[in-house]
């Protein structure tokens, strides 16, 4: 596939002066997608309030349950399913871990691991992708 798709975040300046913008490969533009879907919350697009990932609506206290994780899984994978039509056969695990922070007042957070393994739709080509998120507090990696 070619580079037919734009990179984000989008520099306005370069499109104001009609430049052309930076371009990048299909599997980088739906790592792109899959990323703003795992960090966007529900509500918070208000073109599509369906957009986003339950992550932001569970409570942190209950993360290392395995309900709350599967819930996150079937979450990522329904929302993919439903806005990433170049991705077939989506499988994706969900893994939460301790994470001890040295240097910022020795704290223990939580890391949330999202992979997500596919298969591109239009080239049978695999697809791999992996995001980790420390969440309570919220940081991104």
């Amino acid at each position: 596939m070619s580079n037919e798709y734009y990179r984000l975040p989008l520099n306005f300046e370069e499109l104001l002066q009609r430049r052309p913008l930076a371009r990048c490969s299909a599997q980088e533009s739906i790592a792109q997608h899959l990323y703003l879907m795992l960090t966007t919350h529900f509500g918070e697009s208000r073109f599509d309030p369906e957009f986003g990932c339950v992550v932001w609506q569970q409570d942190f206290e209950a993360m290392t349950n395995m309900r709350w994780k599967d819930n996150v899984q079937r979450s990522v994978e329904k929302v993919i399913a439903g806005r990433e039509p170049r991705l077939e056969q989506v499988k994706v695990l969900v893994g939460v871990e301790d994470f001890e922070m040295k240097g910022v007042s020795q704290r223990i957070r939580k890391r949330l691991e999202v992979t997500v393994r596919a298969v591109l739709h239009r080239t049978n080509e695999p697809f791999a992708f992996r995001a980790s998120l420390f969440v309570a507090p919220l940081s991104v990696v």
